[in-house]
């Protein structure tokens, strides 16, 4: 079928780049975040232009060839690769289009971070994204979309204002208002994103720290800071500048700690050196190093901490606060890190603006906790997973009145994924625009798996 198939397409669309199992860089290019070695596509199809996925979606439906589409490869449960399918990797479409009133941008709908920030730090320009290089804008941004600008400018969902789409029929057309709505939390579902429209903002550089507490008793350090935190944001709130992004992990020498990447998405960086030495206040700092940086450089030095090419997944659970209760399971499953890269990571999400023009589910204050429980040492994969288990039920459990409903879709697998939850309210609209838009669930291996 692979050689019928690039054989075809070849003809047709010689610009397309094909690589087969027995190509010498296939096992390079197919490698994602998560590994997963029986997941092997049949072969892998780098279009280049939207024309060429238009012939890729229209060979494939005719000759019901499965496929899956790739925008960066780090889906948290290892689907960005399908076996026995065509892998349709967007990374080699990922241009940059700045606008000339430098409000808005168009980008390929294979841009992966590292490449759209460098273009925006060029102009001093930013638009939130996440923090790790090689991730996948499109599929973070129209999945929700957490970050370092998540409270400054909002989630990525709400960076999205036009959308070019190849649909089942293969055609290339332009996101009307409806199915922007679902491109807005319901990602790729309805077709292959060969291109979105998003806001850009002004801004030279992120100021960045990492504040890192002594952990040697870890229930007292996780009580101190939860009481402090609550504590200080019921006496005045924090500015939308000022995003805070908990850790539990293992530092060389210092055992398992608690820490904090705090980032100020503002151009005055001497109130928010101030806001940081308020936070490290609220436990026994021991380490808080402000410095600038472009977002290019934070999104490649956070690229360093994690390993390509892991084992295992991530679980996540949505919490309303640092209660009393969830702090002291927090200290508990930090202790219980089983090592090998494995930790916990928490975004939060304050004041966010209501939105009927996006599916996104979760529009209240809260901290997303996600397990990342990946690792390079595949011995660690089945602890690491019972951990993560282990520890959300461990919270549901001391603080069922903490825990929300709502999760956030991209770091579920589809075996723990209750859609109905996520998207709360806007659940009948997506499955309604699903069946407008995907009738014949072509794209059956998009995420969210709806069955319609």
């Amino acid at each position: 079928m692979a050689s019928n198939l690039i054989g075809t397409l070849t003809a047709q669309y010689p610009g397309i780049r094909f690589i087969a199992p027995s190509d010498p860089n296939f096992e390079a290019t197919r490698a994602c975040y998560v590994k997963r070695d029986n997941h092997v596509p049949f072969a892998i199809a780098r279009p280049q232009t939207a024309e060429h996925i238009q012939g890729l979606i229209q060979y494939c439906t005719k000759n019901a060839v499965d496929f899956v589409v790739r925008s960066g490869g780090h889906d948290c449960a290892g689907r960005s690769q399908v076996a026995g399918a065509l892998s349709i990797d967007m990374r080699d479409i990922k241009y940059v289009n700045i606008s000339a009133d430098e409000k808005t941008a168009t980008v390929g709908g294979g841009i992966l971070f590292r490449d759209l920030a460098k273009a925006l730090d060029a102009r001093g320009l930013i638009t939130p994204m996440g923090s790790v290089a090689s991730v996948g804008y499109v599929g973070w941004a129209t999945l929700g979309g957490y970050g370092p600008f998540s409270t400054s400018h909002g989630l990525g969902v709400d960076q999205i204002v036009g959308a070019k789409v190849v649909n089942a029929k293969g055609e290339l057309v332009e996101a009307g208002a409806e199915l922007l709505q679902g491109i807005r939390g319901g990602g790729g579902i309805f077709g292959v994103i060969t291109e979105l429209t998003i806001k850009v903002y002004p801004l030279k550089e992120l100021f960045t720290s990492l504040l890192v507490y002594e952990s040697s008793d870890l229930k007292a350090t996780w009580a101190s800071f939860a009481e402090g935190y609550e504590k200080l944001v019921a006496a005045e709130p924090l500015p939308r500048a000022l995003q805070l992004q908990l850790f539990g992990f293992e530092l060389p020498g210092l055992g398992k700690v608690l820490a904090i990447g705090a980032t100020w998405a503002d151009a005055d960086q001497e109130e928010g050196k101030k806001w940081f030495d308020k936070i490290a206040a609220l436990g026994p700092c021991i380490m808080n190093n402000p410095e600038p940086k472009s977002v290019a450089a934070f999104t490649e030095f956070n690229e360093t901490l994690i390993v390509y090419g892991s084992y295992g997944r991530g679980y996540t659970l949505n919490l309303s606060k640092y209660s009393a209760k969830t702090a002291e399971v927090l200290a508990k499953c930090t202790s219980l890190i089983p090592g090998g890269g494995i930790a916990w990571s928490i975004h939060s999400l304050r004041a966010p603006a209501p939105s009927k023009e996006s599916v996104f589910g979760s529009r209240v204050d809260h901290l997303m906790l996600e397990f990342v429980a990946t690792t390079g040492v595949q011995e660690l994969e089945i602890k690491g997973a019972e951990w993560a288990r282990d520890s959300m039920q461990a919270l549901k459990e001391a603080d069922p009145g903490n825990v929300l409903e709502s999760s956030y879709v991209s770091l579920m697998g589809d075996e723990d994924s209750d859609y109905k939850k996520i998207y709360g309210e806007h659940y009948d609209k997506l499955v309604e625009l699903k069946k407008k838009y995907d009738p014949d669930d072509v794209f059956k291996y998009a995420v969210p798996r709806l069955s319609v």
